[in-house]
């Protein structure tokens, strides 16, 4: 597992709940199926940054022991590409950011959360979010189709619990640190399912049926204000909360 990069709060940041206390959880699965639009996540992600750059099915925070699971970012702002969306309801599809409280699922009520993409977008459009009222905790969430009529988090616990998740919560977000490519600014892919990924999965299309391929919509975040940092294992932030 690559170092961490500890910083100021104005940098990206992983944080840890299981329960009421701050812990370290065990790796969890993800179910995937295959792409009913007939391109993988694996496709995306090489297209994007090389072939076999980035694995998909195990290079997900998560897939080890010892990852951040739910994440959270820390950060005054923060700068968003797309890289490709493939989803049906792409022209619908809403991903916005919330104020991390750790406390349970937000009200996206336009009250420190907000909009980032919305509705069709092109490929390597960007964004610049600036945070109001000093918020530094936050996460992300996809609203499929903009019809509100359901929420998926990056923080997996506010998820509902589908016959087939891993438990705590269906993954609809895979989380992918790059960093390591971005000269140590801290910089994550997210890789998002945009139908409950807890449903049944099947090979083609099935009403009330996911695919569970991950690259609805694929987006890459970089730290807003990123300052000089400083590496340490995660053996070593780890025990920051055994206390």
């Amino acid at each position: 597992m690559s170092a961490w990069r500890k910083a100021a709060t104005a940098n990206l940041a992983w944080g840890v709940l299981l329960g009421a206390g701050l812990a370290w959880a065990a790796p969890f699965p993800v179910n995937f199926g295959t792409s009913w639009d007939g391109i993988s996540l694996q496709d995306v992600l090489d297209a994007e940054y090389g072939v076999g750059v980035i694995d998909a099915l195990t290079d997900y925070e998560g897939y080890r022991a010892g990852d951040a699971d739910p994440a959270y970012w820390e950060d005054l702002g923060l700068d968003g590409i797309l890289i490709r969306e493939i989803a049906g309801y792409r022209n619908g599809n809403t991903l916005g950011w919330y104020q991390e409280s750790l406390a349970g699922a937000p009200d996206i009520d336009g009250n420190m959360d907000g909009i980032i993409f919305a509705g069709p977008v092109s490929p390597r459009e960007s964004v610049m979010i600036a945070f109001p009222g000093g918020v530094t905790r936050f996460g992300f969430y996809l609203d499929p189709n903009g019809a509100g009529q359901e929420l998926f988090f990056t923080n997996r616990f506010y998820n509902d619990e589908g016959l087939s998740g891993p438990g705590g919560g269906d993954v609809q977000c895979l989380i992918y640190n790059i960093t390591h490519l971005r000269n140590g600014v801290p910089t994550f892919v997210l890789a998002w399912e945009d139908l409950d990924a807890g449903l049944p999965i099947t090979p083609t299309y099935e009403p009330g049926a996911t695919d569970n391929d991950y690259q609805d919509m694929v987006v890459e975040i970089t730290a807003f204000s990123p300052v000089k940092v400083e590496s340490e294992s995660w053996g070593a932030v780890k025990s920051l909360y055994q206390d």
